[in-house]
């Protein structure tokens, strides 16, 4: 068991004297720039037509949703053109519509064989494995899944609870129905993010994935949307004036 320390704490004479003189003091109202809510416009980082402007809206709405709230006082997305309006509840911090606006976020479940991929290595993927060009298979991708969810499992290590389609069940199945202590690495965009290894064959639609190594809840969060989501069909950028 775990024990708990627990420090004592000092608090100066003034100080109290401030607290307690709190509840006196007229409401601080907030300033007109924390009311104003914050809209942003995006556009394609390359050529692109409105209707792959409009499927990337889709997708980064979907995002978006695992921050926000959508509807009401909360975040709202709207196409104008071959440009997306992104409207954010005030004092919201627009980093995150950026960050995910500009990651495709392709999630693919990648075939590492007997060999540890390490984590941040960037490899090249390919329906089938390439050994002398360095090409690993990618058994499943994003499309492949119907439902992601994450948590903490019972050795509360972070876990993806799984629902994959019907292809990617047959798929997993006919690839792992061999395999023992083999790695299958998840890799978003190109770059390797995590690599479980793989004890037992999955023969299920439904399933789960332990992140290994030093991956956190917030990590297991973020694959579990991009896999919720899918790919944006166009990077997306701040647009300019």
């Amino acid at each position: 068991m775990t024990r708990r320390r627990f420090a004592s704490l000092y608090v100066p004479a003034a100080m109290v004297a401030l607290v307690l003189l709190y509840p006196a003091l007229p409401d601080v109202q907030p300033s007109a720039a924390e009311m104003i809510p914050v809209v942003m416009t995006l556009e394609a980082t390359q050529p692109a037509s409105q209707e792959e402007v409009a499927a990337a809206g889709q997708v980064l709405k979907q995002r978006l949703s695992s921050y926000y709230q959508q509807g009401g006082d909360q975040f709202a997305l709207a196409t104008e053109g071959d440009r997306l309006v992104v409207s954010l509840p005030p004092g919201a911090e627009p980093s995150i519509v950026i960050a995910e606006a500009g990651r495709v976020g392709q999630v693919e479940v990648v075939d590492g064989g007997t060999q540890f991929l390490p984590v941040g290595d960037l490899v090249k993927t390919g329906p089938y494995a390439i050994p002398d060009q360095d090409t690993y298979q990618a058994v499943l991708s994003s499309a492949d899944f119907l439902s992601a969810e994450a948590h903490l499992g019972d050795k509360g290590r972070p876990v993806i609870e799984f629902v994959l389609t019907a292809a990617g069940d047959a798929r997993l199945a006919a690839h792992t129905a061999e395999l023992r202590g083999y790695y299958l690495c998840l890799v978003v965009d190109g770059r390797v993010v995590n690599c479980p290894i793989l004890r037992t064959p999955l023969v299920d639609r439904r399933g789960t994935i332990e992140l290994t190594g030093d991956a956190t809840l917030d990590d297991a969060r973020t694959l579990a949307m991009l896999l919720r989501s899918g790919p944006l069909p166009v990077p997306l950028k701040l647009a300019s004036e």
